[in-house]
């Protein structure tokens, strides 16, 4: 029996750049752009690596929204930054949002499939593989995509 592949369109803005200010390393990121507040977001961050280069993927991320609260997608960048890449320079960032809501788990297994395929240097979960929940996921990736592939298998990068 032939199972039923979940198609998942994500469309990526602009690059935004990130601003840091004061020896405190307070960081601050550009306008978010409006659809990607009123639903989950995926979100790549690009900077310069000290072993692969000057603007490369760094860390792959998502935001869920939940019941009456969404996630400010300015702030759960911002959490990132103030940690892992405290060191790290050249620092920017786009926004993916999918063509339908998804659910917490979706979101989490679209996630891993994106991590499992890029490798970002600064990911730890799913970096070998995606979730088993992911097996059935086809994402396209569109917009202003960066260094991400157009197309993946979630069957592929599932062990």
């Amino acid at each position: 029996m032939k199972e039923e592949v979940d198609v998942i369109e994500i469309e990526w803005h602009p690059k935004l750049l990130v601003r840091v200010t004061g020896v405190d390393w307070d960081y601050s990121v550009d306008e978010i752009p409006e659809p990607c507040r009123q639903r989950a977001a995926f979100y790549c961050i690009y900077g310069a690596h000290p072993v692969y280069g000057g603007d490369v993927l760094l860390y792959i991320g998502e935001t869920k929204s939940s019941p009456g609260k969404m996630r400010d997608v300015a702030k759960r960048i911002a959490e990132h930054l103030a940690g892992r890449f405290q060191n790290l320079t050249n620092l920017s960032f786009t926004l993916g949002v999918a063509d339908e809501d998804l659910g917490a788990e979706r979101v989490r297994a679209v996630e891993s499939v994106l991590i499992s395929a890029h490798k970002p240097a600064l990911n730890r979960q799913s970096i070998d593989s995606a979730i088993p929940s992911a097996a059935n996921l086809l994402i396209r990736n569109y917009g202003f995509i960066r260094s991400l592939m157009t197309e993946l298998s979630g069957a592929y990068w599932c062990d």
